[in-house]
């Protein structure tokens, strides 16, 4: 992985907010795929290309506001990068603060975030990698 690739990530995070989702697609592939496995939501599901992202943050609507994904530590593995999140907000109709904590696991090419799994820690990441 490259400096570069790190920096796409950190950029992408940065722009994952519902607000700002189409900036966030700039630095999203055409064939990007997120799978989210039901050991990590209530709702499984697979989120292909512009569309997929689109949807995965509509799933958040009326259900969670001031939605954030905070990166807290990036590490290189392979030809991955995994990265330690806290994605963060407020239930909408209860107003109680909400945080959950993930390994994702992002594959970058051409520039481009291609591919994003969570797992629930880093040496679950780590091994699926193996």
């Amino acid at each position: 992985m490259s400096e570069s690739s790190t920096a796409t990530v950190r950029r992408l995070f940065e722009r994952f907010d519902p607000a700002t989702l189409e900036s966030a697609l700039e630095l999203i592939s055409e064939d990007f795929v997120a799978e989210v496995p039901g050991s990590m939501s209530a709702e499984p599901d697979v989120y292909k290309g512009h569309d997929g992202a689109r949807r995965y943050f509509a799933g958040f609507d009326g259900l969670i506001e001031d939605v954030r994904f905070e990166p807290l530590e990036i590490e290189e593995a392979g030809d991955a990068l995994i990265v330690w999140i806290r994605l963060s907000g407020r239930g909408a109709a209860s107003g109680i603060d909400v945080e959950q904590h993930a390994a994702i696991v992002v594959r970058v090419e051409d520039g481009k975030v291609s591919g994003l799994r969570p797992y629930p820690d880093m040496d679950a990441a780590r091994d699926a990698l193996r």
